[in-house]
């Protein structure tokens, strides 16, 4: 690498470590206090903290998930709470309507808007509630961020690049969405780079603001004034070196997105953000050197890769495209140990020669694509259903095109059959977890292959995958989750997810065998190139 890129990235994994300090704050109000804690007991020889610290450290917080779905609480008398650290701890979702509706009536619009958007932690202030973006509240912590990414693109080779640092360091100095527009709009087109470095914000984490168009008064004084809703942004951050061979490989299907875009029920009903000659989709595998924020917290798991921005975003609604990164180290570390003990376990002997690591990495690369379909707008509607029906369609519609994909000389027969077997391995649940959006749409979708034959389950508690019936299980069910976006309405969105996101005998038969098979519950993101570089705030 070019001395100028070493330099970059050192700089830049100096960004990811700002970053870490505002996820925890936003993640509960009590993390940063209890850091403290943890490290004052270790200095004084507490060999119980440093162990408390692996787990903290590990899951990014005091709170956190095991594998099986429990609950892992490092501090009595914290509990998980659905505003996180966006709200005041003793808010309740009656009281943020009620407060809202009052602030709106006395014509307090634009704190309102302050108060129910992405970027923005909320405080008391006597009877009413008082916003700050997070530009100010974390002043500190994004002028740091950005000094480093002013001097990482002082440094780089790459023109583009440097470019898309410059507009990310004045974004984060400066309360203004049209900042992180231009950035995330300069980020998504980025393709032929040394480096990576996402600056991710998603808003799955905020189960409290959603709630708002619940409360039907509300929902209509919302719609008058024009005050949309969004879910809180949590931070993740990662850094990386592009790598060339896997990146060449992703590239593969872009030409394909617009086939597949064509192809998505009831397509003719909405604006289709991938059309032939303007996919407006780039795509890299990175080697991942330094993870933060919610990018690195292992709560039950953790994430191989993302598609972003969002559709809630400015970049987004303004035209912009989308980027999927693909983090290349943390899907071959998944697979490497103990996949024959968790075959053995869980599916029929006769279908074991179809699970394979790299059919599981083209499941992947469809499901982040498959996020670039569909309808992109009134999504917000669904309220707290939004990101469960969103990555319900991303896995439906990867399965749903694979008889698509493979008239088009993309996957041959065999490798159809790898995809579906090393998808359903691996997204069998060791427990109930209705708490988190991807584990229950994989609960949702087992109960329905189970019930329309996709699936069947043996005596013993193992699976048989029927190749074809799983297909027209995906297709009917992507029909289902796009007929939902498009209808805009929470209600059906609630009826449908709880119809399906049930524990059943048969789950907990799979779950059983899984967990005498596996014993992990808890893992942690290891970053020795990082640890060199390390700042302290």
């Amino acid at each position: 690498m070019p001395e100028g890129d070493k330099q970059a990235l050192e700089h830049l994994i100096r960004v990811a470590e700002c970053f870490d300090s505002v996820y925890k704050r936003l993640d509960n109000v009590h993390n940063l206090d209890f850091e403290k804690f943890l490290n004052q007991r270790i200095l004084s020889g507490d060999k119980q903290a440093i162990l408390t610290q692996k787990l903290y450290d590990g899951q990014k917080g005091i709170i956190g998930k095991t594998t099986e779905g429990d609950d892992v609480v490092l501090a009595k008398g914290i509990k998980e709470l659905p505003g996180k650290g966006f709200y005041p701890e003793d808010l309740t979702e009656k009281e943020l309507q009620q407060i809202i509706i009052r602030m709106i009536k006395e014509n307090r619009i634009d704190e309102v808007r302050k108060i129910l958007n992405q970027r923005s932690i909320v405080f008391r202030d006597g009877e009413d509630l008082k916003a700050f973006d997070y530009t100010d509240y974390f002043k500190k912590e994004f002028t740091l961020a950005a000094e480093e990414l002013e001097a990482a693109a002082n440094t780089g080779t790459n023109k583009d690049f440097n470019e898309y640092l410059i507009l990310q360091a004045k974004a984060l100095r400066e309360n203004n969405p049209l900042l992180d527009c231009a950035a995330d709009k300069k980020w998504a087109t980025l393709q032929d780079t040394p480096l990576e470095l996402t600056i991710g914000r998603e808003c799955y984490s905020d189960k409290m603001t959603p709630t708002v168009i619940k409360n039907r008064e509300l929902k209509e004084l919302l719609e008058k004034y024009n005050i949309p809703v969004y879910a809180k942004d949590n931070i993740g951050v990662r850094v990386g070196i592009v790598d060339k061979k896997g990146t060449n490989y992703l590239l593969k299907i872009k030409e394909l997105l617009p086939i597949m875009a064509k192809a998505m029920p009831y397509s003719y009903k909405y604006t289709q953000t991938i059309t032939k000659g303007n996919s407006k989709q780039t795509m890299v595998d990175a080697h991942i050197v330094a993870m933060s924020g919610a990018n690195a917290a292992y709560r039950g798991g953790i994430s191989i890769a993302s598609n972003l921005p969002n559709a809630d975003k400015l970049a987004v609604q303004t035209g912009g495209g989308h980027r999927t990164v693909y983090n290349k180290e943390l899907r071959e570390a998944k697979y490497a140990n103990g996949i024959e003990e968790k075959l053995n376990a869980i599916l029929d002997i006769s279908q074991h020669k179809y699970f394979n690591v790299e059919a599981l990495h083209d499941f992947t690369i469809l499901h982040e694509n498959m996020h670039s379909l569909g309808p992109k707008e009134g999504l917000e509607n669904l309220g707290i259903y939004k990101n469960t029906i969103e990555e319900h369609k991303a896995d439906m519609g990867s399965i749903a095109m694979l008889n698509l994909l493979k008239e088009q000389g993309y996957y041959s027969e065999n490798r159809v059959k790898e995809i579906l077997t090393s998808w359903v391995v691996a997204y069998t649940q060791k427990g109930a977890d209705f708490n988190d959006a991807h584990k229950t749409r994989n609960i949702m979708q087992h109960n329905y292959f189970i019930q329309n034959q996709g699936i069947a389950i043996s005596n013993n508690g193992k699976m048989i995958i029927n190749f074809e019936k799983i297909i027209e299980c995906a297709k009917a069910m992507l029909d289902n989750a796009i007929r939902i976006q498009l209808s805009k309405n929470s209600e059906l969105a609630k009826n449908y997810i709880n119809k399906y996101a049930v524990w059943t005998d048969k789950l907990e038969a799979l779950a059983q065998n899984l967990k005498n098979s596996d014993t992990r519950i808890n893992s942690y993101i290891y970053s020795p190139i990082a640890k060199k570089f390390k700042i302290h705030l």
